[in-house]
């Protein structure tokens, strides 16, 4: 779907749709503009695809108009390719001359006013506040395209906007109204197009190869990094490109360790080996979980599994478009509590997912999951990493997860290994 005119994956018409819906949030939420600094939401609204995200890097998204970017002055080229409609603003390294008399100042008043609050009691102290080259150059840009007076939403949450950067741009435009930016974006990327569906099904077709090398590969006596490799191999033989999240490859020694991997160790006979994984393709995930027992499964691992994947499909059955993400969760847990295990619970039984930069397959922040009292309204064209976990219940141990899609009359598996009890 290479559009050759622009040079990226998706059509033009494709990101004006998106821009669009995002501007509707917008007008319903009476912004002029808004300040987005992920690069998830770089990339779903621009195209813009690189790992060039760990310097600051900002797309100001007017409600009409060009989108402005700005990133540092070397992303030139990649800006071009990729985001060829965007006005783009390069910053360059080093450190930054004093303000002249033509150049907007950034104020390094760090107690002034932050989102319409006072930042701290004046008479404590604080580290004095040096402007970055990029906070210069989107204050400019901000003055440059009539801003300096509007309604501007900022996302103060987000991992990769620095407390100095967003500082020195609220400081430098004191005239704005700043309001917090919210979800306004991910509530929009979160229901994927026909065509970016069409990804995350590659994707997951590449996590079932992933996951099944990885399989084949485990067994008594084989170190870990052998797993890791195979994992690897396939995901890039199978035309994948590097995830988000690098795959989780733990045993019982480090099974505890929630978001580890891989250490340079052997499995041993009587090993419960955790594997989740994602393949990735543009930057879209898809999950999938497994444990395997190494050597022989124990004698209860057929009926807690039997539990854990009967949880699975009724929590999946549930999902529909319409119904409450809290709903789902509920479902899942009323299994578990018909099994006596009602003293067992999760803080979800899966999460929202799509584009994902490291150190994340579904964004910065705190997953949007299918949690125990959430609101969320399942839409069609949503997918979800849908978790079914049983560990230390107190009658054995069991792990499955997939990827799955909201379609318009229920939810489909996107990931297909086996869901049986798995030894090596």
């Amino acid at each position: 779907m290479m559009d050759n005119v622009s040079g990226r994956y998706f059509k033009d018409a494709e990101y004006q749709r998106r821009r669009t819906q995002v501007r509707a949030g917008m007008s319903t939420r009476g912004l002029d503009a808004c300040l987005i600094a992920s690069p998830e939401n770089i990339y779903y609204l621009t195209g813009l695809d690189h790992q060039g995200y760990f310097a600051s890097q900002l797309l100001i998204l007017p409600s009409s108009g060009q989108p402005i970017l700005i990133t540092r002055a070397m992303e030139k080229a990649t800006v071009r390719d990729q985001a060829p409609d965007v006005l783009h603003i390069g910053y360059s390294d080093g450190s930054e001359p004093p303000p002249g008399e033509d150049d907007v100042a950034i104020s390094e008043d760090t107690w002034s006013m932050t989102m319409g609050a006072p930042t701290r009691d004046a008479t404590r102290k604080r580290p004095s506040l040096t402007p970055t080259a990029a906070a210069r150059e989107t204050v400019k840009a901000l003055h440059d395209a009539g801003l300096g007076k509007g309604i501007i939403g900022i996302d103060m949450n987000s991992t990769f906007l620095p407390y100095s950067v967003a500082e020195g741009i609220m400081n430098g435009v004191p005239d704005a109204e700043w309001r917090q930016l919210d979800n306004l974006v991910d509530d929009v990327r979160i229901v994927q197009s026909p065509a970016e569906l069409e990804l995350t099904r590659e994707a997951a077709a590449i996590s079932d190869s992933m996951m099944l090398s990885a399989i084949a590969t485990a067994g008594p006596g084989v170190n870990a990094r052998e797993i890791m490799a195979a994992i690897y191999d396939a995901m890039f033989r199978r035309g994948g490109t590097y995830p988000g999240f690098v795959p989780l490859v733990r045993s019982t020694r480090t099974l505890a360790h929630e978001h580890g991997t891989w250490e340079d160790m052997a499995l041993e006979r009587g090993d419960l080996l955790f594997l989740e994984m994602a393949g990735c393709v543009r930057r879209y995930h898809a999950p999938i979980g497994r444990f395997v027992f190494v050597g022989e499964a124990p004698s209860e691992a057929q009926r807690v599994n039997t539990i854990c994947k009967e949880a699975m499909l009724a929590a999946a059955d549930a999902i529909k478009p319409g119904v409450r993400a809290g709903d789902v969760y509920e479902t899942w847990q009323a299994v578990l509590d018909r099994n006596n295990l009602a003293h067992y619970s999760r803080h979800h039984c899966g999460y929202s997912i799509g584009i994902g930069y490291p150190p994340s397959w579904s964004g910065s922040g705190v997953p949007v999951g299918l949690r125990r009292n959430s609101d969320l309204q399942l839409r069609e064209g949503m997918t979800f990493h849908l978790m079914s976990w049983l560990l230390n219940s107190g009658i054995g141990d069991a792990f499955l997860s997939d990827t799955v899609e909201v379609t318009a009359n229920g939810c489909e598996f996107l990931t297909t290994v086996n869901r049986e009890v798995l030894y090596r």
